[in-house]
């Protein structure tokens, strides 16, 4: 068994296809909460919205590891935005997880927090109701870092064991 650990020291740029609307929203999240980083915005909804994402969870309907993407259109615009390692690798588990690509899983969150905002958008997927709040701002400075995904399959039965642990679930 190989073990790879590893430091990184750089911020990485990643590429998101979002339509305008929503790429100006987060821009305003992120000049108004977050002096203008938009990885930031993007850690804010995600600990904001985690367990809403958890919620809407799809791939044990579709039984299947491919990730769903977002309706096609032509208003979609690649951005390039520079992202946190720790933050993007959460954000690649937790497609394996909910079953959306990263870019829907990031229009969702967006759209829920425009709903939230008074804003009149139907979203792709509508925001799930939960038995009691679990967003608590005091902690979201530690959420990202508690996460283990582990995979594992059988080749004859097509039987893929996958285990996501989230230490606040």
């Amino acid at each position: 068994m190989r073990v790879d650990q590893y430091t990184t020291k750089k911020f990485s740029f990643v590429c998101l296809n979002l339509e305008p609307q929503h790429y100006e929203f987060l821009k305003e999240i992120a000049n108004t909460r977050f002096d203008g980083s938009s990885y930031h915005a993007i850690f804010y909804l995600l600990n904001k919205y985690l367990h809403h994402l958890y919620e809407i969870r799809i791939t044990s309907i579709k039984l299947t590891e491919t990730a769903t993407y977002q309706p096609r259109t032509k208003q979609y615009k690649r951005r390039t935005i520079k992202m946190n390692p720790v933050l993007w690798s959460k954000l690649f588990e937790t497609r394996h997880f909910v079953g959306y690509s990263i870019s829907a899983m990031i229009r969702i969150m967006i759209e829920w927090e425009m709903q939230s905002q008074g804003y009149d958008i139907i979203p792709l997927v509508a925001l799930p109701q939960l038995a009691r709040n679990v967003f608590d701002p005091s902690l979201s400075e530690n959420w990202i870092n508690n996460y283990s995904y582990e995979k594992q399959g059988t080749y004859e039965s097509r039987e893929i064991i996958c285990s996501f642990l989230d230490q606040f679930c």
